[in-house]
């Protein structure tokens, strides 16, 4: 069952990942100790899964309630897409029965080539059955997509607000937005506010853009 959603005011259907303007959490952030010791982000009342792979997660909403935010991924859907490879327009799994592989589309934005089969990606994947409609509505698609079928894939950054503490413990922005952090040997985990998780995806092999 698609869980795609129509913006009422065009018609146009909403993506699976897309945030909502009632959505939106605005719960406070502070510094404190780790248990590990050191310091790292936390909200004020923090709760079981805030922090994933080392870093704080940002909250999201799940009512996709109020007006589509176009231009924003609600955190916890994209996460959830890249995580368990559903589609980001359907939500439903995105991996073809036939092959076993994942349809993929990216772009010069989204991914980044690494080695000749491999590369990060920070959208998740697409299923079959939603590629047409997405490179037909979705303007960011519309620049040089390439589509794949991937073979394998694996958590291999996020995408991260940065912030660092005062003497009392209050966040402070530092002025660095979508800053990758590998999940893996980074000393600046603890300091920030991960927005959206980076896939390492690998065993592509090219599909024809109009199928």
């Amino acid at each position: 069952m698609t869980r795609t959603r129509s913006d009422q005011a065009s018609k146009i259907p909403v993506p699976y990942v897309i945030a909502y303007s009632g959505e939106l959490d605005t719960s406070p952030i502070k510094f404190v100790r780790s248990p590990i010791g050191g310091l790292r982000l936390s909200y004020e009342h923090p709760h079981e899964g805030d922090w994933r792979y080392g870093a704080l997660c940002a909250r999201s909403g799940q009512s996709r309630e109020g007006r589509p935010q176009w231009r924003k991924l609600n955190t916890r859907r994209q996460w959830d897409c890249m995580e368990n490879l559903l589609c980001q327009v359907c939500g439903n799994p995105a991996q073809d029965r036939a092959t076993g592989r994942v349809p993929w589309i990216v772009t010069d934005a989204v991914f980044r080539r690494v080695g000749a089969t491999g590369g990060l990606a920070s959208a998740p994947p697409t299923c079959l059955s939603c590629i047409p409609v997405a490179l037909s509505l979705c303007p960011h698609l519309h620049v040089s997509p390439a589509i794949y079928m991937v073979g394998n894939s694996r958590p291999a950054s996020v995408l991260a607000d940065m912030y660092t503490p005062d003497a009392e413990g209050r966040a402070y922005f530092t002025g660095e937005h979508n800053v990758e952090l590998p999940l893996w040997g980074s000393t600046n985990l603890p300091f920030a506010f991960a927005h959206q998780l980076v896939m390492f995806i690998s065993e592509m092999t090219p599909m024809n853009v109009t199928q």
